[in-house]
C-alpha cells in the first residue's frame, strides 16, 4: 500500500505548483511542503506537454498528452499510445466530457461538487518525512535549470517489489515545478519515467477552453455522477439473479482461500451500444491475500479485453488462454462461450491453472 501511495502523490505533484528559492541539505521536509502550498496557491493556470514511459514485464509504454489547467478546471488530449491519440477530455468544474474520435463517441458526466480542501502541506510534510531526501545539482530540463532531488524510502521494501520508493525528481528552479522523475525498481532500473515539457504558467488561460462543442454526428451518451452507484458486495446466489448471464464457479480453489463476497457491475446506464457490458468480480480470501475472478459479457460488437502484451500461451480446458506475470502475481486470460474471463492472485502458473480448468 505504501508503494502505491508513493505512486499517487508524485503523480498528483504534476499538478502542484511549488515555491522558488535555495535549497539546500538542510532543509526540512515541513519547510518543502509549505513551500509548495505557497507556490500553488498563487499559480492560476498552466499548459504543457506530459510525456511517460512505463517500463514493465519487459514492455515498454509510451503516453504522451497535451494539458491545460486552470485551478479545478482541465483539458487533456492524448498524443499517444496511437490508439488513443485524439482523444480529449474536458472539465469546467461541474460536467466532463470524453471523446473518442475512433468511435466518434461523447460521455457527458455531471460530476457532483467535491469539498477539494485537504492539509496539502500536512500530506507532502509526511510523505517526504517516510523519505530521505538529498538534492544532487542543477541541471537543465527542456531548457529550464532544475535541481535534482533524490528520495529514498526509510523503511525497507520487500526484496519482490516492483515498486521500491526510490525517486529522483528534477525540479525548476523558477517555478518549483517537478519537471521530471524517474521511479526505480529493486535492481535500480528506471521503470517509470514522466516528464513536462513546454511548461507555461499564467498566461491567462481563457475559460472557453474548458467548454466542449459535440462534433457532427457523435454518438452522445450521458452519466450522472450523482446517481452514480458502487456495486455492492453480495452473495453468490445474489450475484446470479443479477447477472444476465450464467456464472462459472471454481470447484477447486487452494488450501485456506474461502469466498467471501462477489459484485456485479452493468454500464448499459450509460455505456454507448458497442461498449456494454456486464461484469461479474468473485473474491476469495485467506489469512493474507485475495484471489479474484472476473468473468466479463459483452454486448455484440464489443470491443472485448485487452490482452496481455508479454504473455505465455497455455490451455484452458480446450479454449486458447494467455497467463503473465505481473507485480509477482499471475493472471490468466482465457473466454469460455461469450465471456471473458481473468483470475488473478498470488498463486503460482500450475495453481491458478488449476482454478481455471475446474470452472463450470
Amino acid at each position: 500500500m505504501k508503494r502505491i501511495r508513493i505512486l499517487f502523490v508524485f503523480l498528483m505533484l504534476f499538478s502542484a505548483f511549488l515555491s522558488a528559492g535555495c535549497v539546500d541539505d538542510q532543509v526540512s521536509a515541513e519547510e518543502i511542503a509549505e513551500q509548495m502550498q505557497q507556490k500553488n496557491d498563487l499559480i492560476e493556470d498552466s499548459s504543457f506537454t506530459m510525456y511517460m514511459t512505463m517500463s514493465l514485464m519487459g514492455e515498454e509504454t509510451v503516453m504522451e498528452q497535451d494539458m491545460i489547467q486552470k485551478k479545478e478546471k482541465s483539458r487533456t488530449v492524448i498524443r499517444q499510445p496511437a490508439e488513443q491519440a485524439g482523444m480529449v477530455s474536458v472539465y469546467n468544474g461541474e460536467t466532463m466530457w470524453t471523446y473518442d474520435p475512433h468511435q466518434n463517441t461523447v460521455v457527458i458526466m455531471g460530476v457532483p461538487h467535491i469539498d477539494m480542501e485537504m492539509d496539502y502541506t500536512g500530506m507532502i510534510s509526511q510523505f517526504l518525512n517516510e523519505s530521505d531526501i538529498s538534492f544532487s545539482g542543477i541541471e537543465k530540463i527542456d531548457g529550464r535549470n532544475s535541481f535534482i532531488m533524490v528520495l529514498e524510502p526509510k523503511e525497507e521494501c520487500p526484496s519482490d517489489a516492483i515498486f521500491t520508493g526510490n525517486l529522483k525528481i528534477w525540479v525548476d528552479e523558477e517555478t518549483w515545478m517537478p519537471l521530471k522523475y524517474d521511479m526505480y525498481d529493486n535492481e535500480g532500473n528506471v521503470i517509470v519515467s514522466v516528464e513536462v515539457r513546454d511548461l507555461q504558467v499564467n498566461t491567462g488561460v481563457s475559460d472557453d477552453v474548458f467548454e466542449f462543442e459535440i462534433p457532427e454526428g457523435a454518438e452522445v451518451s450521458t452519466l450522472d455522477m450523482n446517481e452514480f452507484v458502487l456495486p455492492e458486495e453480495m452473495t453468490l446466489e445474489e450475484a446470479q439473479e443479477n447477472a444476465d448471464f450464467d456464472i462459472l464457479i471454481p470447484a477447486y480453489v487452494p488450501e485456506g482461500y474461502e469466498f467471501d463476497h462477489a459484485l456485479v457491475f452493468d454500464n448499459s446506464g450509460f455505456a454507448t451500444d458497442n461498449q456494454v457490458m456486464q461484469r461479474v468480480t468473485l473474491v476469495y480470501i485467506n489469512a493474507d491475500s485475495n484471489l479474484f475472478i472476473e468473468e466479463v459479457f459483452y454486448e455484440p460488437g464489443s470491443p472485448g479485453q485487452a490482452e496481455f502484451r508479454v504473455s505465455e500461451s497455455v490451455d484452458v480446458n480446450g479454449s486458447p488462454g494467455k497467463l503473465a506475470e505481473l507485480f509477482g502475481d499471475y493472471l490468466l486470460q482465457w473466454e469460455v462461450d461469450d465471456i471473458d474471463l481473468t483470475i488473478s492472485g498470488p498463486l503460482d502458473s500450475d495453481e491458478i491453472l488449476e482454478v481455471a480448468e475446474s470452472m463450470n
